[in-house]
């Protein structure tokens, strides 16, 4: 061997040396000398691609990705072949957002060296990123086969069959990655998050707990897990969390805009706009602030309001799904479901899997008149958790097929106004099916019963028959109220003509009317004004008694009051102004005692309520009634009228400055056919 040889074979052991120890540098965290080793290594043999390959590392860890490229790209000019270097090339582009160049080297990677783990997984977070989400799945199911104690890859498979539906291989893989690593915090957060989506909130808030434990200035983990506390309504807890956020981080937009949607959800209106205005205060181009600002203002009725800031959030933010949700449900409450059904489109069009868009958009086709496609989104009412209650009956549910010789038990939802309109399809239920049972209000048996002999009533349960013991049901189907509607009633030709009717208490209905008489001769009208419930939102629907004085005209007329909750002090100070009587019946309780209401309203000839349970038992009596509420309700199924409840004439509005044009017209209608009833009784 010469001597030039052997000179240069030292030069080279010598380098490798000093390559090794600036390697250990790296490892110990010691950057800025292992930088300089390496780059002392590259001023003797510029080809040294080890070298060239760890100064691009060190480069994009400070945050100097162009530098990063740049040397990466020289290691692999020197030696193709580098799987590390292809790797890390990957990384520094997959940061830059240049994902499908990231792809490629991820991928050559992996065909220099098939078992490389890391590579395979940051290849699944690139497929991930790009909404790839099976390619992502293959990948993270790839790294574990080759390293089965990567909490790292389990954690990401979890994510990734969260975005593919499936909730429970979700967590488990996630309840993996947290039995190898339950210190590290980021792994207890998204543990938590699958939890949190599937509706397991209190294993959840546990999870968040033990992230925030493992780190407390971990601001996302604490946002998720206020937000869990407010699923939760541990309202002031969850504020209390959200607070140490925007204590930690003064600039946190996200953790004050979820304060502003609690204190919505409290009924602090001004409170929730106070800290909705702090967030753009910070952030003027904040489109979530907008957009939940917004939906405060709906809930006042101030439409044109809210209507502004659901479109600034749409400017600020153009595929921002929720805004768009939120500006169709405006435009529904404006009477428009035509021009909500493009914003809910376009909100599917950003956001196919969103639930709640899917239900608004079922609720507008219903009010278009679109009944088919309409009932065929209804289940999403369960979905997005606005109808209630959820009741779990796996591979019970009825889905419209034959029921002869068939149990099938239908189930209250929603409110009694709902369940008396959905009712009128258990006639058909009779019918068809070999026999049925109807879980309602236990206030609404009696008159269920008495209306239909046949089938079995009883008080709505969620023991052997809903939730829990599932051995031994007494039925072959079910369904909720709200879906054997969705069946029975696809075309406005199924409803019945002449419409059938529940039936009161005989003795009672003739027991008011004699006490009616007692009264004095001429019409006997009902008179209900507004819900038991209100807000601001749900007042827009509704008047003051002072406003039906037209009715205290009508000639002989006597005013019965309907309203179901405690009205006697407006009654007596209207009474007092006015020097009128609106007579409240004896020895009745309009809330608890349905039966008993029922013969009442039956008893009257006619009702004037607002659009509440009132008008609904009205309908469902048969009894003349007259009623005022969203225009184009989705009741309404595209017609003018109510087609579940023919009795029951609908006057519908969308502007407050409409109402006393409303009230109006319905004291001359009551007026006019108070005026027949009166010469046909003579």
């Amino acid at each position: 061997m010469s001597k030039n040889t052997t000179s240069q074979a030292l030069q080279s052991f010598e380098i490798e040396k000093a390559f090794q120890k600036a390697v250990r540098l790296h490892q110990r965290g010691r950057l800025k000398q292992a930088e300089s080793r390496y780059s002392q290594i590259v001023d003797t043999q510029p080809n040294h691609a080890g070298a060239l390959h760890l100064l691009g590392v060190l480069a994009h860890q400070a945050g100097r990705n162009d530098d990063a490229l740049e040397l990466i790209n020289k290691a692999l000019s020197v030696n193709e072949g580098f799987a590390a270097a292809h790797y890390n090339l990957g990384t520094v582009l997959q940061a830059e957002q240049r994902n499908e160049e990231a792809i490629t080297h991820y991928q050559r990677a992996i065909e220099l060296d098939p078992d490389y783990a890391d590579a395979h997984l940051n290849l699944g977070n690139v497929y991930f990123e790009s909404k790839e989400f099976k390619d992502a799945l293959s990948c993270y199911d790839r790294a574990i086969e080759l390293d089965l104690e990567n909490a790292r890859a389990h954690k990401n498979r979890s994510r990734a069959l969260t975005e593919l539906g499936q909730s429970e291989a979700a967590i488990e893989a996630a309840e993996r990655s947290v039995q190898l690593e339950p210190e590290n915090a980021i792994i207890q957060f998204e543990y938590a998050n699958a939890l949190r989506g599937d509706a397991r909130l209190e294993e959840a808030a546990k999870h968040y707990e033990l992230a925030l434990e493992a780190d407390p200035d971990f601001l996302g983990a604490r946002c998720n897990y206020g937000s869990v506390l407010s699923d939760l309504n541990r309202l002031d807890d969850a504020i209390g969390q959200l607070e140490k956020v925007v204590e930690l981080d003064p600039e946190s937009c996200a953790a004050m805009v979820n304060i502003g949607s609690i204190l919505h959800k409290k009924g602090e209106m001004q409170e929730a706009v106070d800290m909705y205005q702090k967030a753009l205060d910070v952030d003027p181009d904040y489109p979530e602030a907008y957009c939940n600002l917004g939906r405060v203002l709906s809930d006042q009725a101030m439409f044109n309001e809210a209507l502004a800031c659901f479109q600034k959030a749409m400017q600020i933010k153009p595929g921002f799904a929720e805004a768009y949700v939120n500006l169709g449900s405006v435009m529904q409450s404006l009477g428009l479901p035509e021009e909500s059904l493009k914003a809910y489109q376009i909100a599917l069009t950003l956001k196919p899997n969103m639930d709640m868009a899917y239900w608004n958009l079922a609720l507008a086709l219903l009010a278009s008149g679109r009944l088919q496609e309409g009932w065929d989104l209804f289940s999403y009412g369960f979905k997005s958790l606005q109808r209630k209650p959820l009741r779990p009956f796996p591979g019970l549910i009825w889905e419209g097929e034959s029921l002869e010789d068939k149990t099938i038990m239908v189930w209250k939802e929603q409110g009694i106004g709902d369940d008396l309109r959905f009712s009128t399809v258990y006639h058909d239920l009779i019918e068809q099916a070999g026999h049925v049972i109807i879980e309602t209000d236990k206030r609404l048996v009696p008159l269920y019963q008495r209306t239909w002999p046949q089938a079995t009533v009883r008080a709505e349960t969620y023991t052997s028959t809903g939730r829990g013991d599932m051995e031994h049901p007494d039925f072959d189907v079910t369904a909720p109220a709200g879906n054997a509607a969705s069946f029975l009633r696809r075309r406005l030709d199924q409803f019945p003509s002449p419409a059938k009717f529940l039936k009161p208490d005989p003795a009672k209905v003739e027991m008011w009317r004699a006490k009616l008489a007692e009264l004095g001769p001429g019409p006997k009208i009902g008179l209900s004004w507004r819900s038991s419930l209100m807000t601001a939102g749900r007042s827009f629907y509704y008047t003051e008694p002072e406003d039906w004085l037209g009715l205290f005209d009508i000639k002989d007329a006597h005013i019965i009051n309907l309203q179901y909750d405690d009205a006697g002090p407006e009654i007596a100070k209207l009474n007092e102004r006015q020097n009128i009587t609106l007579h409240q019946m004896p020895d009745i309780d309009l809330y608890n005692d349905l039966d008993g209401a029922a013969a009442l309203t039956k008893a009257l000839d006619i009702v004037v309520t607002a659009s509440t349970s009132v008008a609904d038992m009205s309908g469902a009596l048969g009894v003349p009634a007259f009623s005022y509420g969203m225009r184009k309700h989705p009741a309404m199924l595209g017609t003018n009228h109510i087609p579940w409840l023919p009795s029951l004439h609908w006057h519908g509005f969308s502007d407050a400055e409409e109402l006393p044009e409303i009230i109006q017209s319905i004291t001359k209608e009551v007026t006019a056919l108070a005026s027949n009833m009166s010469e046909d009784k003579s």
